[in-house]
């Protein structure tokens, strides 16, 4: 159940949510709601930080911001795809409804006639009327059989109808955890992997999850010089090198279960459940020095490559620690590697 707060907490937090409702560019609708719901509940960190971030500094909200809020950290379905499983799954339902009805019908008739042929051969009638007896019974029990048959083959009909459409919801769960535009898991993902990590205590300290962080840097400058057409650009090849690493580390057990997610604008993370501190800063080593290597040509005008950096922080959990501490001391890693120059990877322990 995603909500299990009482009739008194909800009223606290619908109290609580209204007035910021009220002072965004969007509408007061449930989609709306359900994003300010979870954000003074607090149940959903990756969503509060995302709107601490759009709503720093006195910003507000429009409907395209407050949609994509909902879409990304709230819904799981687009609203398209539910109404089409949801629709699917009552034509299934009733389509077994009425089969099982006319099944039941039909074996309630030859109940009927089942007890009026027993009455009649119990009167011992002639031997004629005895086999016109058997033969309606005979022809009763032809007719269940075939209905019966026909419920068969519906209800198989109706279980890949259903097969289906758990495909359909698999797919679509998969798509709603990643990123659009990169193709890597997106914050939802991220998040809800980092959540694993805090049900399954490491056996040891240097066995503790590890987590890789980075941030392409003057991505913003990159965006106002040269167009977000050439900035989605830039953000699908960092992701591409992200993909790469996590896919060719050396250490099999540290690559198993890495998750490469882009989790902000212009941010990434690599999270190692199963990592070593060392072998996570060797990939974050390999990682900055691939962009840094690398050139991004912009669009079709030949000769105009421009070149990209990314500044990296790396940290372990420690032993009983929270995701927000442990995603903190990550981020501050990362903004050490801003401070001090950029284009560099930050090893913060501990």
């Amino acid at each position: 159940m995603r909500y299990s707060d009482s009739m008194a907490r909800s009223a606290e937090h619908l109290r609580a949510a209204l007035p910021l409702m009220t002072q965004q560019k969007a509408a007061l609708h449930p989609a709306s709601y359900a994003v300010w719901y979870e954000f003074v509940s607090g149940i959903n960190p990756a969503l509060n930080q995302a709107l601490n971030a759009k709503t720093a500094g006195g910003q507000t909200l429009d409907e395209a911001q407050t949609w994509a809020l909902y879409r990304e950290y709230v819904c799981e379905l687009d609203t398209a795809t539910s109404e089409r499983i949801s629709h699917g799954l009552c034509q299934v339902l009733d389509g077994m409804a009425a089969s099982a009805a006319a099944a039941g019908q039909q074996s309630a008739r030859f109940d009927q006639s089942l007890t009026s042929w027993v009455e009649r051969l119990l009167d011992n009638p002639p031997q004629q009327a005895q086999a016109e007896v058997l033969q309606e019974l005979l022809s009763g029990t032809r007719e269940i059989r075939g209905a019966l048959s026909n419920l068969q083959q519906k209800l198989d009909s109706s279980q890949e109808e259903i097969n289906s459409l758990r495909e359909d919801v698999r797919r679509a769960r998969s798509e709603a955890l990643l990123d659009a535009l990169t193709g890597l898991a997106n914050r939802r993902a991220f998040d809800l992997q980092m959540q694993k990590c805090m049900e399954v205590p490491p056996l040891d300290q240097s066995s503790a999850p590890c987590l890789v962080l980075g941030d392409i840097d003057f991505f913003k400058r990159i965006n106002d010089s040269y167009g977000h057409a050439f900035g989605d650009q830039v953000l699908r090849a960092v992701a591409q090198t992200l993909k790469g690493v996590a896919n060719h580390c050396a250490d099999e057990r540290a690559a198993l279960d890495a998750l490469p997610a882009r989790i902000g604008g212009e941010e990434f993370a690599l999270l190692l459940p199963k990592g070593q501190l060392p072998i996570a800063q060797q990939m974050a080593e390999s990682m900055r020095a691939k962009v840094a290597a690398s050139r991004i040509r912009r669009g079709d005008t030949p000769g105009e490559i421009e070149r990209v950096t990314i500044s990296i922080g790396v940290t372990q959990m420690s032993q009983g620690e929270s995701c927000d501490s442990f995603f903190s001391r990550a981020d501050r890693a990362l903004y050490a590697s801003k401070r001090t120059g950029r284009n560099c990877v930050t090893v913060l322990a501990a």
